[in-house]
């Protein structure tokens, strides 16, 4: 590193082919480690090129200082590139996921507050048009996240997660045209997706007894009371009194899984007591 110098790098910084060949040519031995450490002797010239590009992207944001400054700068940051590399050929390779699903699926986790299998949900629905993932690929994406988490990684996806910061708009309009309104469908339409997802993560029975009571499409609304208990009943092949009794379950188990993912409780207010009562639910 005694060839390398402060004037060397910022004259690299700018855009001096000369001096960026040289400052590479410094730090190959240091790409050499990192690629050979991470990749081991298969993957050393791959990684190494991953690891050239990386310090090629991040020399402009090197703020100055010494030599030993910049050479511990590039470390990390080639250090960064090359573990993603190799972690995106060891969970992504394995589940067929690619970056941009577990990107995706990583941001809804958040939105799930850690629940998995309502994520796995809502990857497919809550993303805007074009960023929604098939069954199959939020499978995927599930697993190679998961393959991260169980190889006590950190998050590769870059830091941020929430959908706001990863997920462009879906208004159909500039930016700066989206009103109140439109942020207040869009908060809706959220909170209607979540519900899907949560219910989506439920067993058959409850799933389909509450998408009747409440009218979840694609099932018709059958409501509540006598009639649409023998109706239910029917298609359950299953007692009347027995909806009853599943009804209420669901409605604690919706209750129970949609606190957690969100962090709401039902309301306990006089009123909502009241419409519970009158349909025979329990919390």
């Amino acid at each position: 590193m005694d060839a390398l110098t402060v004037d060397t790098i910022t004259a690299a910084q700018a855009n001096d082919m000369t001096a960026m060949s040289e400052v590479i040519r410094a730090m190959e031995p240091k790409l050499g480690q990192i690629a050979s450490r991470i990749g081991g002797a298969s993957n050393r010239d791959e990684f190494m090129q991953v690891g050239r590009i990386a310090l090629w992207e991040g020399i402009g944001r090197f703020t100055g200082g010494t030599v030993d400054n910049f050479t511990a700068f590039i470390y990390k940051t080639v250090e960064g590139a090359v573990q993603e590399a190799a972690r995106e050929e060891r969970v992504g390779g394995a589940t067929g996921a690619d970056r941009d699903a577990v990107k995706i699926f990583s941001a809804c986790v958040k939105e799930a507050n850690g629940d998995l299998d309502t994520a796995e949900k809502l990857t497919q629905t809550l993303p805007p048009k074009g960023r929604r993932l098939s069954e199959i690929r939020a499978r995927a994406a599930r697993m190679a996240w998961e393959g991260m988490a169980s190889l006590d990684m950190p998050n590769s996806v870059g830091g941020e997660s929430a959908l706001t910061n990863l997920l462009v708009s879906d208004y159909g309009v500039p930016d700066d045209l989206i009103s109140e309104q439109d942020r207040a469908a869009a908060t809706r339409n959220a909170k209607i997706k979540m519900i899907r997802a949560v219910l989506d993560t439920m067993g058959d029975k409850q799933r389909y007894i509450l998408k009747s009571t409440y009218g979840v499409d694609p099932v018709p609304c059958l409501g509540t009371g006598a009639e649409a208990d023998t109706e239910l009943a029917e298609r359950l092949t299953t007692k009347a009194s027995t909806v009853r009794v599943l009804r209420n379950q669901a409605h604690k188990s919706f209750a129970n899984r949609y606190t957690r993912v969100t962090g709401i409780t039902p309301c306990t207010c006089d009123r909502c007591n009241s419409y519970r009562k009158a349909r025979g639910v329990s919390l």
